[in-house]
C-alpha cells in the first residue's frame, strides 16, 4: 500500500516544525511540504510532485483561515481530506467545521499517536472524531425534532436500508465492508452513500457522521 501523502498547514512556527519532524519519523505517511497558512499552502500547491492525501490545518490563521481554505480546496480537489488541528472544542466550532467539509477536528493537545491514527483513519473511512468530540457533537447538536431533516431544514425521509447503511458509516466501515455485512455490492452502497448525502445535504462522509449523531441517529457510545 502506498505511503499516505500529507502536508501540515499552522503559522505557529514551534507547533509546525515540531509536527513535521513527529511526522517525518511515521512510517506509512510521507510529507510533502509545509506553509504558514491557507493562501501560502494555494501557492505552495502546482510545485508539490503530487497531490497530498490529507492535509493537518490550522483553524485560526492569517491571510486565509482554517475554514476557508477547507472550503476552496474541496472544491478545487474534493478527493483531499481536511483535519483540523485548534485549541477549541466547543461543539459550535466543530459543527461549523464539519460543515465546511473538514473530515476531522483534532485538539492540538493531543498526541502524535492520535495525529496518526486520524490520518489513516481519515485516508481510509473519510472521517475522524474521538470520543470527546463526537460526545461534544451530540451534547450540542442534537436534534429533539422527531421529523428528520436536511441541512437547508427541509423535511426528508430516510429508508430503513440508508439508516442501516448510515449506522454502519459511522462506524468507519468502508463501501467494501459495509457490501460484505449488508449481502449487497459495494456498487449498491455507493449509491445509498450517494442518496445519503444528496436527502441530507452533508458535503461528505465526516458531514453524514454529523447529521446522524445531530438527529441521534446512532448511539455515540457504541462507535
Amino acid at each position: 500500500m502506498a505511503d499516505i501523502k500529507i502536508v501540515v498547514i499552522d503559522d505557529q512556527r514551534l507547533f509546525r516544525e515540531g509536527l513535521v519532524n513527529l511526522l517525518r519519523n511515521c512510517p506509512g505517511l510521507h510529507l510533502l511540504g509545509w506553509a504558514e497558512n491557507g493562501r501560502d499552502f494555494l501557492n505552495l500547491l502546482p510545485g508539490l510532485p503530487s497531490l497530498p492525501d490529507v492535509l493537518l490545518v490550522d483553524m485560526n490563521m492569517p491571510e486565509m483561515n482554517g475554514m476557508e481554505l477547507t472550503q476552496i480546496v474541496l472544491q478545487k480537489y474534493p478527493g483531499i481530506k481536511v483535519i483540523i488541528l485548534t485549541v477549541y472544542d466547543q461543539e459550535r466550532f466543530i459543527n461549523k467545521m464539519v460543515q465546511a467539509g473538514a473530515a476531522g477536528y483534532l485538539l492540538k493537545n493531543c498526541d502524535i499517536e492520535e495525529v496518526v491514527t486520524a490520518i489513516q483513519t481519515v485516508h481510509k473511512s473519510g472521517f475522524y472524531f474521538n470520543e470527546a468530540v463526537m460526545n461534544a457533537m451530540r451534547n450540542g447538536l442534537v436534534n429533539k425534532t422527531p421529523q428528520l431533516r436536511n441541512m437547508s431544514n427541509i423535511a426528508i425521509d430516510l429508508t430503513d436500508r440508508e439508516l442501516e447503511v448510515l449506522r454502519l458509516i459511522c462506524k468507519e466501515l468502508t463501501n467494501a465492508e459495509i457490501a460484505e455485512q449488508l449481502y449487497i455490492s459495494a456498487r449498491t452502497v455507493d449509491g445509498h452513500r450517494n442518496n445519503l448525502l444528496a436527502k441530507t445535504g452533508s458535503r461528505n462522509t465526516a458531514g453524514l457522521v454529523l447529521y446522524a449523531v445531530s438527529h441521534d441517529l446512532i448511539d455515540v457510545n457504541l462507535m
